[in-house]
């Protein structure tokens, strides 16, 4: 009799594991791999959130107007293994720092990229998913 219910919590504990799996985006549906683009602005935001930070910069268009892109990043703890701290980034946003990110755009046509590279004004690529470490 005590084995039954046991069966059952594993047995929901397993379906809500599979669910968490499945719920995670695809990123060939978000993302078109043949449009990479670059894109330089002041940096204006960044969301410490999971499972993806953003990064948002505001981009002086060719008539003078501003937009807002929204860079999609690799999760905290991957940007911390690759020497981003809160410190840093609250830095380059009290600076606006001007910084240039570069990936695949979003294939609805939104101001969104996944960042592949984030390079600061300076040159030095801080955020890099080529699996070798951010240049110093």
């Amino acid at each position: 009799m005590r084995t039954r219910p046991i069966i059952l919590v594993a047995g929901i504990g397993l379906l809500l594991s599979a669910m968490t799996v499945l719920a995670h985006h695809s990123f060939s549906a978000e993302y078109d791999q043949s449009k990479v683009v670059t894109i330089t602005g002041k940096m204006v935001n960044f969301e410490w959130v999971n499972p993806h930070s953003w990064v948002h910069l505001e981009v002086t268009n060719p008539d003078g107007t501003k937009t807002i892109w929204k860079g999609e990043t690799p999760p905290v703890n991957v940007l911390y293994r690759n020497g981003w701290t809160k410190p840093l980034v609250e830095e380059m946003l009290k600076n606006g720092e001007i910084v240039t990110l570069r990936g695949p755009a979003a294939k609805d046509g939104s101001n969104h990229i996944f960042s592949q590279a984030l390079t600061r004004q300076d040159g030095v690529t801080v955020l890099g998913l080529s699996g070798a470490p951010p240049e110093k």
